[in-house]
């Protein structure tokens, strides 16, 4: 039998506590009915457009994304919008839409979590923790690889790893890289306490000129692996934990993951 929305969120929410989301961020059913039927589910990172069209095609009844689709505070929801056309085309179609943003990024199998897996990073710890009623949680990890390797076999190892055609690297190419520090997205932020652990290394996305001038003042190594590099990864992950769920309590819910390019950089060579 079919699932309703409510039971399919309560399951993200095991993963993905909505406690450990960010007071900046807009997480969990973002539009749609919480008691809708839900037969076919459709995995993504963004809830763009093309992604919407690709629910309607594949007749999807619920989008889950890592970012929310509504993010900053909207006054009105117009057709002739780009967040205004979405939300219509989602009512239209019945389909519902829910984000694990900070959640996911923060949990324990989360976001940087997998990311860490894949980037061979081992002993992981939080590297930016917060703290509530007794219990550790945070952004990014810190931990080590198995075996010290150069910053240019490194760099290589991670573009392999996250299927990137590129990415930045800052630092000496022949130092050797034994400690690994990490956020998925936009974490330079973090940067100094990727600095405080004694991180070799400190891989995220976006990063700026300026905190690459400042990383080499501070003898840090960086990788801008990027944004969507360093976040779509947790797409297939979720997918699967959703298709273990539904078989183990014999939903009859299809599963899917997008089939749609969301990086909006490419680059010319």
């Amino acid at each position: 039998m079919a699932v309703r929305c409510n039971l399919i969120m309560k399951h993200m929410e095991k993963l993905a506590p909505i406690g450990y989301g960010q007071e900046w961020d807009n997480i969990g059913l973002l539009v749609g009915d919480p008691t809708q039927e839900i037969h076919r589910v459709l995995l993504a990172l963004d809830a763009t457009e093309e992604v919407i069209d690709e629910a309607v095609a594949k007749k999807v009844d619920l989008i889950i994304t890592h970012h929310p689709l509504l993010f900053k505070r909207i006054k009105s929801i117009r057709k002739d919008t780009p967040v205004g056309q979405c939300i219509y085309k989602l009512i239209q179609h019945h389909i519902s839409c829910y984000a694990a943003h900070t959640n996911l990024d923060i949990a324990f199998g989360g976001t940087n979590e997998i990311l860490a897996q894949k980037l061979g990073v081992y002993d992981t710890k939080v590297l930016h923790p917060l703290c509530s009623e007794g219990e550790v949680f945070g952004f990014g990890r810190i931990g080590r690889l198995k075996e010290p390797v150069t910053l240019e076999q490194y760099g290589n190892f991670v573009r392999d790893h996250l299927g990137l055609t590129h990415i930045q690297v800052v630092g000496n190419l022949q130092r050797n890289i034994h400690k690994v520090a990490l956020c998925s997205g936009s974490g330079i932020e973090f940067m100094k306490d990727a600095v405080a652990s004694g991180a070799d290394v400190y891989v995220t996305g976006d990063i700026k000129f300026h905190d690459a001038q400042a990383a080499q003042q501070m003898d840090l190594c960086l990788i801008d692996a990027s944004h969507y590099g360093t976040e779509n990864i947790v797409i297939p992950t979720l997918a699967k934990y959703l298709k273990n769920w539904a078989e183990l309590e014999s939903h009859r819910v299809d599963i899917l993951a997008s089939e749609i390019n969301g990086q909006p950089f490419y680059l010319l060579k």
